[in-house]
């Protein structure tokens, strides 16, 4: 019998099970070896650790060369479970261990960006290849990069020596919609975006219903998809045909879509727009002060064809009843309601070269809500007394029915300024506009002595043809007409605003902030270049160099410096002062038609005056202010790009007729590659390369006032009048170049002159790296 069946090592067996049983316990029992993710975590957890990149972090950690790529993919799992982050240069870290700061990144069209932090401060250069998935105006989270890995050029121009950071994440796409032009291939199609700042081109990837057959060249939109690996192209969604591109419509439809606008409204607007009767009905007449027998006219642009604000003028003894009437939208848009909701979206109307978009359907804003002459109107009026020196005695509020008298434009009223007479109007409102020219006057006087800014700002008007096309280009100025009515609103928003704050109640206010410390700097260095001896620093010195330049050659370029160093205003629900108007409390009331501010404190002042319940919560108005803000800004980018393309294609045909010039123009800027000029004849502003200057070469100063010739020691400095020929239009960027008058001929005869020692043919020289000791220059000749 074999041994192993005899049963003779049974006992030994035994052992050898039980000793089995007892390791495999002990293994069960003791604490599992941690796997590769929960060692590179802990690692990355340590207070010493720096960021390193894989390679490093595999030496860092001693991890044995065969294990590399288990690290490798053990990085990715963790990144995409957003455990682990990629720094700059594919360094690894905690995501909490990352030096961020949250943002807007404004991308150029050379494919930089540039960062400001929501806080303000110091901007940071992003790198093309450090925007990642960011476009134009996103609000995103960056990464600082430490000094030390700052290249001093890195593909940027001299003017941009910022901190760098790179784009970690984006926080909120600014554009969900994009405006392009529809490109086909054999296999798929895309979106080249009309805006230059957006350097990625949009491949379609879907369509909406009826857009599958959309003809090439046209112009589109398309809804951006989620787009989070920079390595992938960016897609979207195809969701309207704008038409055409050669089409002069589809043009300005393009600016409009561009900065979230349509011109028409949904038929749900509109069918609500349709409810709402177009004459008043009794129980509108209801709770209303009724002011019908009260002198009432109207003065507005001669186009104009929705009339938003009335004046009632009264001498009493030593004293004025000054009456500002305003429509009130308010009674026929109720807050929450389809149309109110859509005035939201578009925040203000939009005026354009050649047409308005309207923030409510004119439906309204023609019919029953304007305040047109010789019918019943609803209006919210203020009611102000003021003395002989303008000061305010007395103020009421209150809602109204008025019945306007006479509807009368600005021309009409500066021919009653200018001598002239207006034989179609009563002569009771004659006899009020006059009463009210000496009010008016006071009440300029008196901003202007408490530190009112009086800047005239200049504008232009382009008077387009039968065909569409600019014929003309007008340059207004600020009318005493225009004054007269715009010394009444101001007053009448003021008054408004102090009623809301004395009862402690939340407003949109508007305000304008004081420059800061550089742009003082720079508004005096500006001045300094003009010959101005000023270096403002409040707006009592602003207002003392204006009177000094009143009526001066110097006028246009000083005010150019002035406004071009000073903030913009907007709206908060934090009040503030007014800088530009000196006002400590200011909102915007007079304007509910165009404005939605207006329409907001239409309704908190209507509630206020009745006892009601607040309309609105603090933190619903600090949303609507922002947003509004917003809008308005859009807005007014819109109507200087319409105005920019009709103006560009305006001198484009001149160029294209011969009409070079010579115009006279100003110089309002020196830049790194030339000189910014503008005409002051049209506003058209457009560039002198310093190439195009042949005579010189020239130096820019620190403060960017003036270029130097090296050799000729001529100087070139803002404010400067010069004469220039046209020579280059494109259209694309809106961008005209000019040549002073001189040096086209300056350059044919360079061009034409000789080429001195004929007998010595130039020589290319390449670089090679063979060498030794570097790269070495090897001369070899051209071949014929």
């Amino acid at each position: 019998m074999p041994l192993h069946e005899s049963g003779e090592f049974s006992p030994f067996r035994s052992f050898i099970s039980f000793a089995l049983c007892t390791l495999l316990r002990m293994k069960e029992n003791s604490p599992k070896k941690p796997g590769l993710q929960q060692r590179v975590l802990a690692h990355l957890a340590k207070p010493d650790y720096r960021p390193l990149s894989r390679p490093d972090l595999a030496k860092d950690m001693r991890i044995h060369s065969k294990e590399r790529n288990q690290l490798r993919q053990a990085l990715i799992n963790l990144e995409k479970k957003g455990d682990v982050v990629s720094l700059r240069k594919n360094r690894w870290a905690l995501p909490n261990t990352k030096d961020t700061v949250a943002g807007t990144v404004r991308v150029m069209e050379k494919g930089f960006g540039l960062f400001v932090a929501d806080a303000g401060g110091q901007e940071f250069y992003i790198a093309k290849g450090d925007l990642k998935c960011a476009l134009h105006e996103d609000r995103v989270t960056i990464e600082r990069l430490p000094m030390s890995e700052n290249k001093p050029m890195r593909g940027r121009s001299f003017a941009h020596r910022s901190p760098e950071g790179r784009v970690v994440d984006v926080l909120e796409r600014k554009n969900t919609e994009v405006v392009g032009l529809l490109r086909k291939t054999q296999y798929y199609a895309y979106v080249i975006p009309d805006d230059l700042r957006i350097s990625h081109d949009i491949r379609v990837t879907e369509r909406a219903p009826g857009l599958e057959d959309v003809p090439e060249n046209h112009k589109v939109v398309v809804a951006l998809h989620d787009w989070t690996d920079p390595f992938k192209p960016l897609s979207g969604t195809l969701i309207e045909d704008i038409g055409d591109s050669k089409d002069p419509n589809v043009e300005m439809q393009c600016i409009l879509r561009t900065h979230g606008f349509r011109q028409t409204f949904s038929p749900e607007v509109l069918a609500a727009a349709e409810k709402i009767p177009s004459e008043l009905r009794p129980e509108d007449y209801e709770n209303r002060v009724d002011l019908r027998e009260r002198l009432t006219f109207t003065i507005d642009p001669e186009t104009a064809r929705d009339f938003d604000d009335a004046i009632s003028i009264e001498k009493i003894s030593d004293h004025w009843k000054l009456s500002v009437h305003i429509a009130d939208v308010a009674h026929f848009v109720p807050e929450g309601s389809v149309i109110d909701k859509e005035a939201l979206h578009r925040g203000n109307s939009i005026y354009l070269v050649d047409r308005v978009v309207m923030m409510i359907p004119t439906e309204l804003t023609t019919k029953i809500c304007s305040l047109n002459p010789n019918v019943d109107r609803l209006a919210h009026t203020v009611e102000i007394t003021l003395d002989e020196t303008g000061e305010i005695v007395d103020s009421a509020t209150c809602r109204s029915i008025i019945h306007s008298d006479a509807r009368l434009n600005y021309e009409q009223v500066q021919t009653l300024f200018d001598g002239g007479e207006l034989p179609d109007t009563p002569a009771t409102v004659v006899e009020a506009i006059n009463e009210l020219r000496p009010l008016a006057r006071t009440l300029r006087k008196n901003r202007h002595e408490v530190g009112s800014l009086e800047i005239n700002t200049p504008q232009i008007k382009c008077v387009l043809g039968k065909d569409g096309k600019v014929a003309e280009i007008k340059k207004g100025e600020a009318k005493e007409a225009y004054q007269l009515i715009e010394e009444c609103m101001l007053l009448a928003n003021v008054v408004v605003a102090r009623k809301l704050k004395a009862a402690e109640w939340p407003a949109i206010h508007r305000i304008h902030e004081a420059p800061d410390e550089d742009q003082w700097g720079q508004m005096g260095a500006e001045l300094q270049a003009l010959g101005v001896d000023a270096l403002p620093q409040n707006r009592f010195d602003i207002n003392a160099v204006l009177a000094k330049i009143a009526d001066t050659p110097l006028q246009y370029s000083a005010s150019l410096a002035i406004l071009r160093n000073l903030k913009r205003a907007g709206y908060s629900a934090e009040a503030s002062e007014h800088f530009g108007l000196a006002f400590e409390d200011y909102v915007h009331f007079t304007s509910p038609i165009r404005r939605y501010p207006d329409l907001v404190i239409h309704r908190l002042l209507g509630a206020l005056e009745h006892g009601e319940k607040m309309p609105y919560r603090p933190k619903d108005v600090a949303a609507i202010a922002a947003k509004c803000t917003r809008t308005e800004q859009e807005a007014d980018a819109a109507e200087k790009e319409s105005i920019a393309l009709r103006r560009a294609e305006y001198y484009r045909d001149l160029l294209q007729k011969g009409k070079t010039g010579p115009y006279k123009a100003c110089i309002i800027k020196v830049l790194g590659k030339g000189l910014l000029i503008e005409l002051p004849a049209t506003l058209q502003r457009g560039l002198v390369t310093f190439s195009s200057i042949t005579d010189d070469r020239y130096e820019i100063n620190a403060n960017k006032t003036q270029a130097t010739g090296q050799r000729s020691k001529k100087v070139f400095k803002i404010g400067d009048e010069i004469d220039v020929e046209l020579v280059k239009v494109d259209l694309a960027r809106n961008f005209v170049d000019f040549h002073i008058t001189g040096q086209e001929q300056f350059i044919a005869k360079k061009m034409k002159s000789p080429a001195r020692h004929k007998k010595y043919k130039k020589q290319a020289v390449s670089f090679t790296g063979g060498g030794k000791h570097g790269s070495t220059k090897k001369k070899r000749r051209k071949r014929k």
